[in-house]
């Protein structure tokens, strides 16, 4: 498809979304020909929703939910990103949203409309501690059960005792320093 087109439909996207949903977009900009819209994060469940049901949309394929840790960003420390997948149209759109700093962070889960965000989230919880307020089986999958913290934050502590696995378990790691 030509750049013109894509941008066409991109277009057509962000209008349509701004038209649903108002001021719960709060701005877009488009970095090396990638489109991405950014959102409140209260509104993610009803725009994925949108973004999968909706004529002008029509993104049937989450293919990744990537989390960042801004860490001297208290107000904003967690940004998601989803990244949508139209097949038909051959776009891809990221929708990008914020989440404050605090003891447990929290968003609603949009597993209920993309099923396969269920391993997706999981994955974020297991390495950024967010929590996926309605995921049906929000547990590690990456790390081992004991380990406290969250390994993609930014202030989880870089000296620490390797966790000892199945396969590892005759010839333990050393301690990092």
């Amino acid at each position: 498809m030509r750049q013109t087109d894509l941008t066409k439909i991109e277009n057509e996207v962000l209008e349509a979304l701004k038209e649903q949903f108002g001021e719960k977009i709060t701005g877009h900009e488009k970095y090396h020909d990638q489109l991405s819209i950014f959102i409140s994060g209260g509104s993610i469940f009803d725009i994925a929703q949108f973004m999968k049901d909706d004529s002008h949309t029509g993104f049937e394929l989450l293919s990744d939910i990537c989390g960042v840790d801004w860490i001297d960003c208290p107000d904003m420390r967690f940004e998601l990103v989803y990244n949508f997948f139209s097949i038909k149209k051959e776009l891809r759109v990221l929708i990008k949203t914020t989440i404050p700093d605090g003891e447990t962070p929290t968003i609603r889960s949009i597993q209920p409309v993309y099923t396969g965000a269920d391993w997706l989230e999981r994955e974020v919880y297991d390495m950024l501690g967010i929590d996926f307020e309605g995921h049906p089986d929000l547990r590690r999958i990456i790390t081992p059960e004991g380990l406290e913290g969250w390994p993609h934050r930014k202030d989880f502590p870089l000296t620490y005792e390797a966790p000892q696995f199945s396969h590892n378990k005759d010839n333990p790691p050393e301690i990092i320093k």
